[in-house]
């Protein structure tokens, strides 16, 4: 071998070890050696650590945010008639009348509150309903305790107003609640006229407060028609009713966030070889490539975790992580519980008026000491047959459903009010007969009864039965009355006619 070669050989031996040191240096530097053992040549700097990001700003609170229906509501029924409504009792009534309407002003408040936890709750389950709707209906309650506590002369007055507040069940009403709530104006309406009748010619304040009332129930109506035309109305994507809170008035300012935590320590030399394998998209398709290998890292998915088989669950967003499957099916929710709820029935001599109230399935309630002055009223009846003994002065059915009543003479005259499906028997006389709101109902009516003057409103399908003149006692013909009206107008004036149909 040449000089040449045998030096170009020695310089080549120089630069693997002069190569071999650095790498070696590095080495010991990187698992944490002394510096000393470090040579000149350090490699590129590492960048200084970039300063922590400031805290994003603070996401605005959407539960102040009040949407355009609660201020629909803020705007036409409190502000435009609650709030004069309430101002007119307080000038005049009496402390009864002025306490039940205290208690319907914050009725009408919780009412907002519910219409502003349905715009951003999802729809809850029925036991949640329950406890969302218990303010309420335990102002209901306090309402109608209100009514019955004592006679007065406040009575109709204080009959108007917890007749009405039971407008405020439409939430729980689905799929019309604002004919619901028609009704409901309706019967309060009865006692409206008692009131307007009686005052009209003493104090027009009187008059004045019943009609604000209905423009209360109006303006509910009105509210419900163009905003819940269907039912109550949930935010389909909505928080569950357990994490919402109702907005508070403002309080001081949140506290500032914590201050950003250390950078994390450099990582640990890994003291593992390197592997010769390649990252990112490759060793996907590596694995892919394992074959059906791949799968045997997954667990089953029962049906109590599937999102496409559980509502509840598509609901929150979130999967539990128990993997216990269900006993049982779940059930279909059943449609939420009526609000006012099943009453006590009632039955009692008030002074010189008979309350007959909330009886169910019972045929054989009898009136036996009523007296001439006395008035039988019954309401909330349902499948009841009544028998009242003796002369009286007056009988009243408001909101029965399949009630009969029996009497022997009326002095006045009697009411029935939004009652379908009833049946009167009078076997003595009665000088008037009113029927109004009601459908389907059968009359039946004494020889000494035929003079009876019968007005009817909004009504449909009632019969009158008649006896049958040369026949036996309990032998009737039945006659229906006219349900369709023919109107002209004659001389600036309009003449109503009943439509006859000749065979």
């Amino acid at each position: 071998m040449s000089q040449g070669g045998l030096n170009s050989l020695a310089t080549i031996i120089k630069r693997l070890e002069a190569a071999t040191s650095r790498l070696e240096d590095i080495a010991l530097a990187s698992a944490g050696g002394p510096a000393s053992q470090v040579s000149s040549w350090e490699g590129p700097k590492p960048s200084p650590p970039l300063p922590p990001p400031p805290p994003p700003p603070a996401p605005a609170d959407e539960s102040n945010v009040t949407p355009r229906s609660v201020k629909a509501f803020d705007e036409s029924v409190i502000e435009a008639t609650v709030q004069p409504f309430v101002k007119i009792t307080k000038s005049f009534s009496g402390p009864l009348v002025i306490d039940q309407v205290s208690i319907l002003e914050k009725e009408f408040t919780n009412l907002r509150s519910i219409l502003l936890l349905a715009s951003a709750c999802i729809k809850p389950d029925d036991q949640s309903i329950v406890e969302v709707f218990g303010p309420l209906q335990a102002g209901l309650e306090g309402i109608l305790r209100i009514k019955n506590s004592k006679r007065s002369e406040w009575d109709n007055h204080l009959s108007m107003i917890s007749e009405g507040s039971q407008a405020m069940g439409w939430i729980t009403v689905a799929p019309k609640p604002g004919p619901y709530i028609g009704e409901i104006k309706d019967s309060a309406q009865f006692y409206g006229n008692r009131v307007m009748k009686e005052y009209k010619d003493k104090d027009s304040k009187h008059v004045e407060w019943v009609k604000a009332y209905v423009a209360v129930l109006e303006a509910l109506r009105k509210y419900v028609m163009e905003f819940h035309t269907t039912g109550l109305v949930w935010n389909v994507k909505g928080v569950p009713v357990s994490s919402y809170k109702l907005p508070s008035a403002a309080g001081p300012p949140p506290p500032p966030p914590p201050p950003p935590p250390p950078p994390p320590p450099p990582p640990a030399a890994d003291s593992s070889p390197p592997s010769n394998g390649v990252g990112g998209a490759a060793a996907v398709f590596a694995e892919l490539n394992r074959g059906e290998e791949v799968t045997k890292g997954l667990r089953r998915v029962d049906r109590s975790q599937m999102t496409h088989k559980n509502p509840e669950l598509r609901a929150s967003g979130t999967v539990p992580a128990s993997t216990t499957i269900a006993s049982k099916r779940p059930t279909k929710p059943s449609k939420p519980p009526a609000l006012a709820g099943k009453k006590p029935p009632k039955f009692a001599l008030e002074g010189n008026k008979w309350a007959i109230e909330y009886y169910e399935n019972d045929t054989s309630v009898v009136v036996d000491k009523a007296e001439l002055n006395h008035t039988v009223n019954l309401y909330g009846c349902k499948n009841v047959t009544v028998q009242v003994k003796g002369k009286v002065n007056a009988v009243t059915l408001v909101n029965c459903t399949k009630t009969s009543i029996l009497v022997d003479s009326i002095i006045a005259s009697v009411s029935i009010t939004n009652s379908p499906s009833f049946a009167l028997q009078i076997t003595g006389s009665a000088p008037t007969i009113q029927l109004d709101s009601t459908d389907s109902g059968q009359i039946y009516l004494s020889r000494n009864c035929l003079g009876v003057e019968i007005t009817t409103a909004k009504c449909s399908s009632i019969n009158v039965s008649i006896p049958v003149e040369g026949e036996e006692d309990g032998v009737f013909e039945e006659k229906a009355v006219p349900e369709m009206l023919r109107t002209l107008v004659k001389d600036g004036r309009l003449v109503t006619s009943i439509v006859e149909h000749a065979a």
